[in-house]
């Protein structure tokens, strides 16, 4: 792999990266409920999804389960549950908003970082992503195991960087203006966006 073909890779992943979406989202939540400080699980935890996808389509899995139509089927269903799920429990559960840099979590980060890896692992969109750049960008002359190395953790890191300035924002945000009404309400806009995820990604199975 040559470095005009890494630099194309990570040119379009940032810009994937970096739009809106079911992570980004969940990060600023968490950003905004606990402080920057704490989120690191959150952060880690949607890096260590992407990479099992990333993983796992550089295996040739998933090129097997998409030519199973059940299975594909079935797995995009567990992405578009998970995302619902998660939307309506942040539109009928109370969390307590952290205000000080010295309060203990709130949220273990155990429950932290499973949340994300979950939010990550079940996202069809990363799978496609993957699927649609690595038979663009992979030499079969060379080792694949390293190139996709390579891939995998260009993207991963990149999202990393994305989520740690998400977070940083929303930190910044949560110290200057953030109530707990007012976040009250950023939860519940949240739960809609992501139940509207989740519906698109249901029509998009149509």
């Amino acid at each position: 792999m040559n470095w005009a073909v890494w630099i194309s890779f990570a040119a379009i992943s940032a810009v994937n990266i970096v739009t809106p979406g079911p992570a980004n989202l969940n990060t600023v939540r968490r950003a905004m409920q606990l402080g920057m400080n704490q989120v690191a699980p959150t952060i880690f935890g949607n890096a260590l999804g992407l990479a099992l996808g990333g993983a796992v389509c550089a295996a040739g899995i998933t090129s097997f389960v998409m030519a199973s139509g059940l299975l594909w089927v079935l797995f995009q269903w567990v992405g578009i549950a998970y995302l619902a799920w998660l939307g309506a429990n942040l539109l009928i559960r109370n969390e307590t908003l952290s205000l000080t840099s010295k309060t203990d979590a709130v949220v273990p980060a155990r429950a932290l970082f499973s949340e994300a890896f979950l939010l990550a692992a079940t996202n069809p969109k990363a799978l496609l992503f993957y699927m649609a750049l690595f038979p663009q960008v992979l030499d079969l002359e060379q080792g694949l195991a390293a190139q996709a190395g390579i891939l995998i953790l260009t993207y991963c890191g990149l999202s990393i960087l994305s989520l740690s300035t998400y977070s940083t924002l929303a930190h910044i945000f949560r110290k200057r203006l953030m109530t707990p009404t007012r976040y009250d309400r950023f939860r519940q806009i949240s739960g809609v966006i992501l139940i509207g995820f989740a519906v698109k990604l249901f029509l998009n199975m149509q």
